[in-house]
């Protein structure tokens, strides 16, 4: 398996958020293609190691993520392969069949479905479900900060952000796979979730 997560490089502006002075912006949530991707980082279970991947070296990951049978990521499925498919197309070759998203997967065991909607799919984020799950404090960081470091040039704060998304996906994903149970963030009750296997 291959736990993963990117950044972006445009912002998206928020309804109650000013626009920053000279920070770009792509045209909203559905803008994939103008998105760009600033890094992705992920966490390799056979090398057991952590990865950063950049413009330098950004093929990698698409070679690395070819090599694995199931690449599992939070609402990559929703957000993350859309902006990989948008910005390499022929990425959609293996990111369709072997993605597993735990969101989803989250949206499936609390009997809401497997497609977002508002309010119902509301409240289910990274950073809520670890807190419910007691697996970490939180999040590091907000991912509306990571188009603006990577603009101005917080390469370290932007790869160190990612990395720790990846970390608390990983946690979650091990918890999956050990209990077949999360902690449901806006009851507090156990869900079963399905195994990516």
């Amino acid at each position: 398996m291959l736990v993963y997560d990117i950044e972006i490089k445009k912002a998206i502006a928020s309804k109650n958020e000013d626009v920053r002075q000279g920070i770009e912006y792509c045209e909203g949530w559905h803008d994939h293609k103008n998105m760009g991707i600033s890094c992705i980082c992920a966490y390799d279970y056979y090398e057991k190691r952590y990865r950063a991947f950049c413009a330098d070296n950004i093929a990698h990951f698409y070679d690395l993520a070819d090599q694995h049978d199931t690449l599992v990521g939070f609402n990559n499925i929703g957000f993350d392969n859309r902006v990989i498919v948008c910005n390499m197309p022929s990425s959609e070759v293996y990111l369709k069949d072997k993605s597993y998203d735990i969101l989803r997967e989250i949206w499936i065991g609390a009997g809401i479905g497997p497609v977002f909607k508002y309010p119902s799919h509301a409240g289910y984020g990274l950073d809520a479900v670890v807190k419910s799950c007691g697996l970490a404090s939180g999040k590091t960081g907000h991912g509306a900060v990571a188009p603006v470091d990577y603009q101005r040039g917080n390469y370290g704060a932007l790869i160190d952000y990612c990395l720790a998304d990846v970390w608390l996906t990983k946690k979650l994903l091990d918890l999956i796979i050990e209990t077949g149970m999360v902690i449901n963030p806006k009851t507090q009750k156990a869900i079963a979730v399905r195994k990516p296997f």
